[in-house]
């Protein structure tokens, strides 16, 4: 008898537990939202590079769920939020699903992207959404967007350090970057740089293995006074 094939989950089912763990009830516009979602991220995804996730569990588990665990760390009164890189809109759109109150901005570089940024945004009747199409180190020279943020996020963009010294121009006195990170602490070393460039340790949370991916977590640093000079990069 040959070995049978354990059979694919279901990709809503998958979101439903998975948010579940995170301690988030999803209700049935929700789930049909981050379908219609799916289903756009694999279209385009045939014709261009926009995520290395193509399968549907790979895109609830690495993209949805992923991004859903940041939610615990959000403060209820959290309104304007930079997403830095969004590519496909992980972390940003999943995150707008759950708290449509939350005035997002996300900036991407490639063209490409950013138009199934605006497109996605559209499909999915995001209000209070801004794609802009351009770097964030030539964004953070805008007056206008200096300082102007609650919350940041910058997922893969880069290193960690490289993600805090892009992001911190953009919030204010204590507003948060959250930074997704993969298995075990900061060390005391990787706490101090923070310090100096001007983030404290507020929370972490690591994310339920139940999401497929042991040993993720979400810090969220605070903007705080450096107390080194606040150079990023020497």
């Amino acid at each position: 008898m040959g070995l049978r094939h354990r059979p694919r989950p279901d990709p809503d089912e998958l979101l439903i537990t998975g948010a579940l763990s995170l301690g988030l009830r999803l209700g049935p516009e929700q789930v049909a939202a981050f379908r219609a979602y799916r289903e756009e991220i694999a279209r385009w995804s045939a014709r261009m590079s926009l995520t290395a996730l193509r399968d549907p569990e790979e895109i609830v588990r690495a993209g949805f769920l992923d991004s859903l665990g940041c939610l615990p760390l959000i403060p209820r009164e959290a309104r304007r939020a930079l997403d830095v890189g969004s590519g496909a809109g992980f972390p940003a759109i999943p995150l707008k699903l759950l708290r449509p109150e939350l005035a997002f901005t996300l900036v991407e570089a490639s063209r490409k992207k950013a138009s199934f940024l605006q497109h996605a945004v559209r499909h999915l009747r995001l209000g209070e959404v801004r794609v802009v199409q351009r770097r964030a180190e030539a964004l953070a020279d805008d007056p206008a967007e200096r300082g102007a943020y609650d919350l940041a996020l910058a997922r893969a963009v880069a290193p960690p350090p490289e993600q805090a010294c892009l992001v911190r121009p953009f919030l204010g006195a204590g507003g948060l970057f959250l930074l997704q990170a993969g298995p075990g602490p900061l060390g005391p070393d990787a706490l101090d740089w923070l310090a100096g460039r001007g983030f404290e340790l507020a929370r972490e949370l690591v994310l339920p293995a139940a999401l497929g991916r042991p040993g993720r977590r979400v810090l969220a640093l605070r903007r705080v006074e450096p107390r080194g000079p606040g150079e990023c990069f020497t």
